[in-house]
């Protein structure tokens, strides 16, 4: 006579999120808001969330873009590097649109203030968890403010045009201007968004066109 076997649950996994604070009063505010819907994770350091990649593998993350043992956008080129498929939201005190265009160039897919109200931050991991990207409202508005001032390509942009008209991949881009492959990527389509730019020859003649070659 066979045993019976034990049912399967049918309870969906909850994808699993990973904080990175160097305040536990932050982790906890985190944890308390985000753990009614998702496996989370706290973590108060940047060797504590390294290691979290490999034993807890995380769907997102939410990383300080300031910790005591590590610059984060440093943690996340080297994490990105590791698991380009994270999905990475920085939070910070820093609400500027240059920490804001750093991280986006960095590889995040969000950008919150810890100022954010709890339902916002609850959007913004749903967002980028559906695959899409998210930053703060205001601090959207004052980048585009920026973006408007700046011209149609960012410094770094225009290296990696350069690069890109000299025929570098990106993996030589990224070598070369000490950022991800995922960074390199990510600035070669927003230059291809910018400039309405649909294949590597044309990047290349818009870069001899305009002196960037």
């Amino acid at each position: 006579m066979t045993a019976p076997q034990p049912a399967l649950s049918s309870e969906p996994t909850r994808p699993k999120l990973l904080f990175a604070d160097d305040h536990h009063l932050v982790l906890d505010v985190l944890a308390f808001v985000a753990g009614s819907e998702y496996d989370v994770r706290a973590v108060d350091s940047s060797a504590a969330f390294e290691a979290a990649m490999d034993e807890f593998s995380p769907d997102l993350a939410i990383l300080d873009l300031r910790l005591p043992d590590g610059d984060g956008f440093d943690v996340a080129r080297r994490v990105l590097d590791k698991r380009p498929d994270l999905k990475l939201i920085f939070l910070s005190m820093h609400t500027e649109p240059k920490f804001v265009r750093q991280a986006m160039e960095n590889g995040a897919k969000g950008y919150l203030s810890k100022r954010s109200p709890a339902d916002e931050l609850m959007l913004a991991i749903r967002t980028v968890l559906n695959g899409g990207t998210y930053v703060g409202s205001r601090m959207q508005m004052a980048v585009e403010q920026e973006r408007a001032q700046e011209g149609p390509l960012t410094e770094r942009q225009k290296e990696v045009l350069r690069l890109i008209s000299q025929g570098c991949s990106a993996k030589e881009i990224a070598t070369r201007l000490n950022i991800s492959v995922r960074t390199a990527e990510f600035h070669r389509a927003a230059i291809m968004d910018r400039l309405k730019l649909h294949s590597t020859a044309m990047m290349t003649r818009y870069a001899v066109e305009h002196g960037l070659a």
